[in-house]
């Protein structure tokens, strides 16, 4: 069930979010160019440092990771601490330029951008108050909001759809067969998307905002 409901809850955010604006924004706001390649790496021990102050980047050694052996990288976040840790491992790899380590980096970068940058929080004070179907939701729909903005940070719609034409994903090694195919949706119809919002979601919320206000008025 809690599946089911990430899957509306994500089609919902891919019809009122524009991804692509987000990813040049979140450029912008880090002083790289909308065509410059991503540096994960520099941005996550560098930059996001500078720009916040609560920002940490830790690496820790793999005989000390609490996570399970697939996990390369974590976002964690506290009103006090918005922190990204790495196997030390994975770390290694990124300063060798390892695609997928650096991958694992720019996505954790993406959850810290959602939540610090554009304010996508989905109420995380109260996260732990919420039942499990409630976390595994918004969980669910965060990481799916991070791969479609990392895709776009890390090599953009254009490269993305050049790459899928000629059959040469190298994202593959990154994401998993559903990550890709949810990324490849999105930008097929984002168009198409936005336009259901526009004429069927919106004027619907936009009623149901006028009974409120007429029953409160009453």
């Amino acid at each position: 069930m809690a599946e089911e409901f990430t899957a509306l809850g994500t089609a919902f955010i891919m019809m009122v979010v524009d991804f692509s604006k987000m990813a040049f924004e979140f450029k912008k706001f880090l002083g790289l160019d909308s065509s410059q390649a991503f540096p994960a790496l520099n941005i996550a021990e560098n930059k996001l440092c500078y720009a916040d102050s609560r920002f940490d980047f830790s690496i820790i050694a793999d005989s000390d990771w609490k996570y399970k052996d697939s996990v390369q990288a974590v976002y964690k976040h506290s009103d006090n601490r918005h922190e990204i840790s790495i196997k030390e491992s994975v770390y290694n790899l990124a300063l060798g330029g390892d695609i997928n380590a650096l991958y694992s980096i720019a996505h954790e970068v993406s959850h810290w951008g959602i939540i610090n940058l554009f304010k996508f929080d989905f109420g995380l004070s109260e996260f732990n108050k919420l039942n499990a179907m409630s976390q595994s939701f918004l969980v669910g729909i965060h990481e799916n909001m991070a791969n479609l903005l990392t895709v776009l940070l890390v090599c953009g719609e254009e490269e993305l759809e050049k790459a899928q034409s000629a059959r040469e994903l190298s994202l593959s090694s990154c994401m998993d067969e559903a990550q890709l195919s949810l990324a490849l949706f999105y930008f097929k119809n984002r168009a198409m998307l936005a336009q259901n919002y526009i004429n069927n979601i919106a004027p619907k919320i936009w009623e149901q905002n006028q009974i409120q206000r007429r029953l409160k008025n009453a």
